[in-house]
């Protein structure tokens, strides 16, 4: 007999499948896109470069507001509303002629497009169904994006060989609104009232009992949550390291005499190794105190970029790669275990849609930061020592994290 628990499974698969997709459109398959774009409109790389910003700054902040939505309104559509969105920018974007057209609609439908149908939502569905194993079923979840970086660049590559950029934006829409869109239409939904059980931990000794349902948090107390802050700073620091490395390993290795195909390996390492980071480390969010997996990250961030302060061999790089991959793969399942741990999963879109902006600072600025200490003394020996001072300050602010919070969700 089917228990309750059976379609929190099938959502889940379904999750990793359509955020596969879109962060792959999205994200994975941008850099695809740039060079045909550069032939044809003769920009330069920078400028187009711009688009990618504009998506990710732009998510960061429809993200403050979508967390709740997705708490309070059917997610199903809201993540039908938000490949819609996607697919009408991709449209525009086959029918551009200007670059800054392109900019534009990333930095709006394709940025509205991320927001509502790929990570943040596969987090929510993740807490709502599997509120005792978050860390796990966020970190299982997350593999779409993972999944969407190994599948999709083959496929639209294909179709930009043989149809042209423009036609490969528009079988891009194509895919999304008739394979992915249905699926999502007859598989996602949020449980139903006593649908999921739960084994809430207890209170701690001297604790008051806990109300029966906890009240949900609203904008104005979640910022005056001290908790909210430590989580969101002490994250921010670690992003900024792993991003910083993570975004800059291609031009790394160029100056360490590395070529184009010996670097495609380490960043292949790095991947693969970002998602032994989210099996590992978010399921060991929910088992100890989380603080302990963001410090284990911390400190695997932390101790590998030591090795980058000389010149690291080939063998060397890709160890290095694994190991940051690995680090930087548990911070969101981590992340998403600490909200779930003490704003309830009643609450977890909203909070978690206001965590993940201080995530997106460090995925849009940490590269850039690293990038240019390397352009300023013309090597990468120097380029992550920011983050070598930043990352220990982070660990630091984790410690204020108060252990009753921790124990019970309020």
């Amino acid at each position: 007999m089917r228990t309750p628990w059976g379609h929190g499974w099938n959502v889940l698969a379904v999750a990793i499948v359509f955020q596969a997709v879109v962060v792959g459109i999205t994200f994975s398959c941008f850099s695809l896109w740039v060079t045909p774009w550069v032939q044809e409109f003769h920009a330069n790389r920078g400028l187009l470069m711009t688009a990618n910003a504009g998506a990710t700054l732009g998510a960061g902040v429809l993200m403050l507001f979508a967390g709740s939505a997705m708490d309070r309104y059917p997610i199903r559509w809201l993540i039908l509303a938000g490949m819609a969105a996607l697919a009408a920018g991709l449209v525009l974007i086959a029918l551009a002629t200007q670059v800054w057209q392109i900019i534009a609609l990333y930095s709006t439908l394709i940025a509205v497009g991320f927001t509502l149908a790929a990570t943040l939502a596969s987090q929510v569905l993740a807490a709502k169904w599997f509120p005792d194993r978050i860390g796990f079923a966020v970190g299982l979840v997350l593999l779409g994006s993972n999944l969407g970086g190994v599948v999709m660049p083959p496929i639209v590559g294909w179709l930009l060989a043989r149809y042209g950029w423009r036609n490969a934006d528009f079988a891009s829409a194509g895919l999304l609104m008739a394979a992915i869109a249905p699926l999502v239409w007859l598989v996602v939904r949020l449980p139903a009232e006593g649908e999921v059980r739960t084994s809430a931990p207890g209170p701690l000794p001297g604790d008051p009992a806990p109300d029966a349902e906890p009240a949900a948090w609203t904008f104005a107390t979640v910022v005056r949550e001290r908790a909210f802050w430590v989580i969101g700073l002490a994250f921010l620091g670690a992003s900024l390291a792993s991003y910083a490395f993570s975004q800059n390993i291609g031009p790394y290795a160029h100056d360490l005499g590395v070529g184009p195909q010996a670097a495609s390996l380490a960043i292949s390492v790095y991947y693969f190794a970002n998602i032994a980071g989210r099996l590992s480390m978010g399921p060991l969010a929910d088992r100890v105190d989380p603080r302990i997996p963001y410090w284990l990250s911390a400190a695997l961030i932390w101790g590998t970029l030591l090795l980058t302060l000389g010149r690291p061999s080939f063998p060397m790089l890709v160890a290095v790669s694994a190991l940051i991959g690995m680090g930087g793969g548990g911070l969101l399942p981590v992340s998403s275990a600490l909200v779930g741990r003490i704003f309830g999963a009643r609450s977890f879109g909203k909070v978690m849609g206001m965590v993940v902006p201080f995530f997106s600072v460090g995925a849009a600025f940490g590269p850039v930061i690293a990038a240019q200490v390397r352009d300023r003394s013309d090597s990468y020996a120097l380029a992550f020592t920011p983050f070598l001072v930043l990352l220990p300050l982070a660990a630091i602010v984790m410690i204020f994290l108060n252990r009753r919070a921790i124990a019970s969700p309020r």
